[in-house]
Order: C-alpha cells, then sequence, then structure tokens
C-alpha cells in the first residue's frame, strides 16, 4: 500500500525539502504551514504519519501532537525540534510522539525512522482488518455459502444494514430468510437492543393487532391487564415480521401508520405510544401479485420495500452444498454423539442431483435422518431419505443464467459425476477429460478426488 505523510514547519524551505526527499522514496506527501493548518487536514482521514515542528506561530506543535494522539490513537507523529529544544522533544515522546530528530535533519536517518513506522502502521492496519472480517464473519456465523448468490445477498445485507431504512427479504421457504433478518440486525447499530420476532401466519388478525401494539385492560374478554405489544418491546432495536403477505387489511393500515408517523395506539387506548423502530418483514409469497388481488395494500408495500433482498433458493447455489452439508454433518454427529468422517461419493452424487423444493430447511433435515441412520463413520446413500436417494434424473444440466465459466464447469463436472453414480473414472471418459485433471479439480473444491 502507499502512505500518505504530513508535514507542518512554518519554516517554508525545511517543510518543502523534506516532502522532496521522502517524495523520492516512493511516499504521497503533504504539508501545511501552521498547526491549525495541519489539524484540519489530518481530521480529513486517510493520512498514515505526521512530521511537526514543535514551535510555530498559533496551535504548537505539542498542542497538535496532542490532539492528534487523542482522536486517532496509534498514529505515528515524528517531531522536529532545534538543539536548544530537546527536553520538548522527550515530553513530546511522553505525550504520544514515536521519535524526535533535530535540526538541521538528517535525511537518511529520517529515512529509516520514517520505513520504521510505516511498517508497524501496515502491521497494525492487518492486524486491524483481519479482526474486522473475522467479527463480519462472526456475524454471519449461521449463514453458510461462497456461491456468487449468496455473495450478493451478503453484500446487500452489509451495506444496508447499518441504515434505518426498512428491508423486504423474499424468498422461497427455507431458504433462511430469518437467519439474514438475525445478520441484518447483528450488524446494524441497533445491535445491542432488542431483535422482537413475530410469526404473521401463525396468529389469526384480532390477535396478531394485539400481539403487535398490545393492549389495555378490559379491552376484550380476557384481557386483565394492559399488555405491550412487540413494536413497544422492539423500541430502538429491531422488529421482524415473518410471512407478512399473511396479515389482513385492518392490520395493514395499521401498520402503514406506525411505518408512517412511528406512532400507534394499543387496542382499546386512547394513549399514543410512540416508538423507534426499524422494521424487517420477509415473505415467500409474489406481493406484487397479492396487490394486483386487492389482498396487499400497495403504499404499505413500498414502505416495507425499501431496500429489497432475495434470498436464493439451494438449487440455484449448490456451489454451498460441500459448506452447508460439512457443516450439519457436524452439528448432528455432536448432536448424536457420533464420530462421522463425511460421506461416499454415491451420496454425495444423490445430494447434487436433488433440486432440493424444501431449500436448506429441507438438505438439513435431509443431513440430520442420515447422521441418526447410519451405522457407519461415513454416510452411504442408504442413509439418505428414499426421495433422495431415488432421484434418477440425469438427462439436463442446469446451469442459471449469470453463471460464470468456473462456477458453470462445477456444476457441469458435479451433475455428470451424480450420472454417473459418483464413479469419477467414467465421470472423466463422459467429459473427456484426464482422470488426474478431474481428480485435482475436486480436491480444490474440498471434495474426495480419489476413486
Amino acid at each position: 500500500m502507499q502512505f500518505k505523510i504530513l508535514i507542518v514547519d512554518d519554516e517554508k524551505n525545511i517543510r518543502e525539502g523534506l516532502a522532496a526527499s521522502l517524495e523520492m522514496d516512493g511516499y504521497q506527501v503533504e504539508t501545511a504551514v501552521d498547526g491549525d493548518a495541519a489539524l484540519k487536514r489530518f481530521r480529513k482521514g486517510d493520512i498514515d504519519l505526521l512530521i511537526t515542528d514543535l514551535r510555530m506561530p498559533g496551535l504548537s506543535g505539542e498542542e497538535l501532537l496532542k490532539r492528534v494522539v487523542s482522536e486517532t490513537p496509534g498514529i505515528p507523529v515524528i517531531v522536529l525540534t532545534g538543539h536548544g529544544t530537546v527536553d520538548n522533544a522527550v515530553e513530546a515522546m511522553r505525550n504520544g510522539a514515536c521519535d524526535f530528530l533535530t535540526k538541521p535533519v538528517d535525511l537518511g536517518h529520517l529515512t529509516q525512522l520514517v520505513k520504521r513506522e510505516l511498517q508497524r502502521r501496515e502491521l497494525v492496519l492487518k492486524h486491524r482488518r483481519l479482526e474486522e472480517e473475522l467479527e463480519h464473519q462472526k456475524l454471519f456465523r449461521t449463514m453458510v455459502g461462497t456461491s456468487a448468490p449468496m455473495r450478493q445477498v451478503f453484500d446487500t445485507v452489509s451495506r444496508a444494514a447499518p441504515s434505518k431504512a426498512s428491508i423486504l427479504i423474499t424468498g422461497e421457504s427455507g431458504v433462511g430468510k430469518e437467519l439474514v433478518a438475525d445478520a441484518i440486525h447483528d450488524l446494524s447499530p441497533r445491535k445491542q437492543k432488542p431483535l422482537v420476532k413475530v410469526h404473521c401466519a401463525a396468529l389469526a388478525a384480532g390477535i396478531l393487532e394485539s400481539e403487535l401494539f398490545g393492549h389495555e385492560k378490559g379491552a376484550f374478554t380476557g384481557a386483565t391487564s394492559r399488555t405491550r405489544g412487540r413494536f413497544e418491546m422492539a423500541n430502538e432495536g429491531t422488529l421482524f415480521l415473518d410471512e407478512i403477505g399473511e396479515i389482513d387489511q385492518n392490520v395493514q393500515i395499521k401498520l402503514l401508520r406506525v411505518l408512517q408517523e412511528k406512532k400507534f395506539e394499543r387496542v382499546g387506548g386512547e394513549e399514543t405510544v410512540e416508538v423507534d423502530v426499524r422494521i424487517v418483514a420477509a415473505t415467500n409469497k409474489d406481493l406484487k401479485a397479492e396487490i394486483e388481488k386487492g389482498n396487499f395494500r400497495e403504499d404499505l408495500y413500498y414502505r416495507l420495500n425499501v431496500v429489497s433482498l432475495l434470498v436464493p433458493p439451494l438449487r440455484e447455489r449448490k456451489d454451498d452444498l460441500p459448506l452447508l452439508i460439512s457443516a450439519f454433518l457436524k452439528e448432528f454427529a455432536a448432536e448424536n454423539g457420533k464420530t462421522l468422517e463425511g460421506i461416499d461419493d454415491k451420496a454425495r452424487a444423490a445430494l447434487y442431483a436433488y433440486d432440493w423444493p424444501g431449500n436448506v430447511r429441507e438438505l438439513r433435515n435431509c443431513m440430520e435422518s442420515a447422521v441418526v441412520m447410519t451405522r457407519g463413520s461415513v454416510i452411504t446413500a442408504e442413509d439418505l431419505p428414499p426421495m433422495i436417494r431415488a432421484r434418477n434424473d440425469f438427462g439436463w444440466i442446469r446451469i442459471p443464467l449469470g453463471s460464470t465459466l468456473e462456477e458453470a464447469e462445477k456444476i457441469i463436472i458435479r451433475d455428470t459425476l451424480s450420472a454417473q453414480g459418483g464413479n469419477k473414472s467414467r465421470t472423466a471418459v463422459v467429459l473427456a477429460v484426464g482422470r488426474k485433471t478431474l481428480h485435482r479439480k475436486l480436491a480444490e473444491w474440498g471434495e474426495n478426488g480419489e476413486d
């Protein structure tokens, strides 16, 4: 990476001379005539190292040092001092400077100091990026996938989560929409506040209204006390409305008002309750079609669908099968007290050949069943549910539009391997490639490369 250095000195010849020398060493260099100008530039960001004189009119080098170190801990600062102010330079190091140079500056010594401190800074930045990446992966801990469709999901979540915008998650049943909602909350500024979930399809209209907005004592038979609704519980946090397409028109009207005005009344009450809630909704329905049928309000749809996020079905991201299978095997092996080494070729071929109409939820159930049923340390085709091991439609290979050449190659090889019952020798013959080439590619994808 190319580092940027800021040099501050009220003596033109010194700052321009130092700048010219460091530019010859390959650094980007900017200069400032005094401490005030330097602080203003520094606060714009992207400065990796500061070189400052101590004695300057206006904001002194000592004060500049204190402010810079306070605002950006760890930033390397080299101070320049005349022969008579070495004590001041030592004091500056106590205040956070990494080193000092006396004037006139030894350019060779300066080069060594700058190189040393920027190497340290590079290590710090790399370590910080690694920690951020690890934290980022932890936040996606329940969402498994490296395929192109899932990378798109991760990217959308990463960009939209820090905002206040409502998000509508769509996708077939079983694709993991609730896990996406979890990740959105975990990556948002509201992560320390509640994430409250409501399964709208599981509640009748009257019960859902009370569940969402709460009710007053005596509002209906059995309402013996005032009860807070999910909106109040989620105040300053996130409210996840699963199967939003199932709510009736009356609840839709009240929900629209909350989204517009951030206020509502409890069922049977007159007191207005104000809330600050981020809405994440999910549905497996085509809400535009529901709008055409008159079942869903168009104005509510646009309020919910500020950011749209489609979670792909498993059949369109079979590249993720190895990771998902491995994760589920590990989970259920531990749960059932078994030691498993993996799955054999025929079982793998059957799993790849199946279209997974129930998506990740169905795969998870399948792997749990296989772990329970297996008698050995390796999952075989016989351990799989009947509908999966009986799959024998190998007449076509489906490659999703937009797949890269590498992704298409994986699909072709895996589906052909499935069609050949996991036999790699026959697969190599059908594809007209060498067996070593086939084994190497499978090994690169983390799969067994031996017959």
